[in-house]
């Protein structure tokens, strides 16, 4: 079962549906936890380099989709459908359509750009794309950070767009939200008691978007 919320309730503070809960992600970075930054590759400007197979890091491995899923071009932006196979599993995309890793100015450093039907080549096709995450075991919390489009004091470039999280929990249950995107860094944290095994990303964001400083393997300080 798909349990939906709105946009509103991922503000930090605020319940997503049932188990999800949202955190500010600077809370996370105040109790043990691993992070995942892409910087283990030297950093190139963009195009950067182009990563047909899974990303791994300790504990989690990402792809472009799960396994038993499908990705379909919807306006030159990657659309997941289909029911992911039992158990969860990341998988990579067609050759030049997973991801890029480079350098982005906004981060200040190597960020992924999950690569959209266009293909890892083309401006238009880094960030477009989709991207699947699953970790070797439950979370009780994860973060990320996520950045739409540069800002714009004289106003023109198009609006940001969205990103649809769709939040895979221990006992099987989905939710699914909404983030509506803004310009810059935008920083995410999300609570769950019974623990998030798998997150897909798509987006509409004119510009695409990229994705650094996942946080993971919280471990909650006591005393």
């Amino acid at each position: 079962m798909i349990r939906l919320c709105t946009a509103l309730l991922c503000l930090p503070g605020l319940a997503a549906a049932a188990d999800l809960r949202a955190v500010p992600y600077d809370n996370l970075l105040h109790q043990l936890h691993r992070i995942e930054r892409f910087d283990t590759l030297p950093s190139t400007a963009e195009p950067g380099h182009r990563i047909d197979q899974h990303w791994r890091a300790p504990g989690l491995t990402i792809g472009e989709r799960l396994a038993g899923q499908d990705v379909q071009n919807a306006d030159g932006f990657d659309a997941v459908t289909g029911t992911p196979a039992a158990p969860l599993r990341a998988i990579p995309g067609a050759p030049g359509q997973t991801f890029a890793i480079a350098h982005h100015a906004g981060f200040g450093s190597n960020a992924l750009f999950p690569v959209g039907p266009t293909g890892a080549e083309q401006p238009e096709g880094r960030g477009e794309g989709s991207a699947a995450f699953v970790f070797d075991a439950p979370q009780i919390a994860i973060g990320m950070r996520l950045h739409a489009e540069y800002s714009d004091p004289l106003g023109q470039r198009p609006a940001p767009g969205s990103a649809v999280l769709t939040f895979h929990d221990a006992t099987g249950q989905t939710t699914q939200i909404t983030l509506p995107l803004t310009h810059g860094v935008l920083s995410y944290g999300w609570l769950s008691d019974v623990g998030i095994i798998g997150l897909t990303i798509q987006n509409t964001d004119p510009g695409g978007i990229a994705i650094d400083d996942i946080l993971y393997d919280v471990i909650a300080l006591s005393g």
